[in-house]
Formats: C-alpha cells, sequence, structure tokens
C-alpha cells in the first residue's frame, strides 16, 4: 500500500472531478430522453449544452470545496493509488453510461 502523501485540493477536486463525470452522464441521460429537461436547460442559457456545461462545473468546484473542508478542514484522506482508482472510475462509469445510452436505450 502507497502512503504518497497527495495535498487536500488533489483529493478532493479529483474526487469532485469522479462525481461530476458521472453526474455529467446522467444529466446528457436525463436531457436526451425527457423534452422537458432539455427545454429547461435550453431557457437557462439559450443553449442546453451551455447550461450543462455550466452546471457540470458550478457542480464539480462546489463537490471539490465542499470535500476540502471534510475532516475538519484537513481534506478526505485516501492514498494517491486510491485516488487514481476513484478518478478513473468514476470517468470511466461516466463514459460507459453514455455509450450503453446512445448504443442501446436511444
Amino acid at each position: 500500500m502507497e502512503n504518497t502523501s497527495v495535498s487536500k485540493y488533489t483529493v478532493s477536486f479529483g474526487l469532485a472531478l469522479a462525481l461530476a463525470s458521472v453526474i455529467n452522464a446522467l444529466l446528457v441521460v436525463a436531457k436526451e430522453k425527457s423534452p422537458t429537461v432539455m427545454a429547461g436547460l435550453q431557457k437557462l442559457t439559450g443553449h442546453h449544452w451551455v447550461s450543462h456545461s455550466a452546471i457540470i462545473l458550478v457542480l464539480f468546484a462546489a463537490f471539490g470545496w465542499i470535500f476540502a473542508r471534510a475532516n475538519g478542514g484537513r481534506g478526505i484522506q485516501i492514498t494517491a493509488n486510491s485516488l487514481i482508482r476513484t478518478l478513473v472510475s468514476g470517468v470511466v462509469i461516466g463514459g460507459l453510461v453514455i455509450m450503453a445510452f446512445y448504443l442501446v436505450g436511444d
């Protein structure tokens, strides 16, 4: 087991990236399946992709900040290898959800 220390912000925003990737995929599916969601996103900024991107960026920043504040401001404590596994898993899961949706569910 590796005990390499990484900063609380690296961990926090790495975890936020993994979570935002999964939420991004779910938002893609939701807006493609629901005309109401698509119309709502379009109304927000004039184009659904701009709204989609803004939502994901805000969630990424918010989760990163929240995760950095965990444990009394010390951030979430995990090893570098665990962070890498979590980050890669989140991105892969997000990609698979989108790919499966367009291959099977569309």
